[in-house]
């Protein structure tokens, strides 16, 4: 699946991109390592609130996304919300 965006990747990037305020802040890098992969969320400062949600309601509700994407594909996801930094990205 190299050179291709995953299917993880995607979903939670939609999802994201959908929530927040500020969409044009949103970056999401996926981290191959083992059988488990990351995937980090960057957003701005005042979008971190509505993709944690209440109470970690919302970054929950994609973790369970991510579990049933892991079943079908045999791997494990991590989800990761962090605050963008002010480094201007081009990509």
């Amino acid at each position: 699946m190299r050179g291709h965006e995953s299917r993880a990747k995607a979903l939670v990037e939609y999802i994201a991109r959908s929530i927040v305020t500020r969409p044009n802040k949103v970056y999401v890098v996926e981290v191959r390592g083992g059988p488990s992969h990351l995937i980090e969320v960057e957003v701005a400062k005042e979008d971190l609130g509505r993709m944690i949600g209440r109470g970690g309601r919302v970054a929950d509700a994609i973790r369970a996304l991510l579990q049933i994407l892991a079943l079908q594909e045999g791997r494990m996801y991590e989800l990761e919300i962090v605050e963008a930094t002010e480094v201007d990205r081009e990509a």
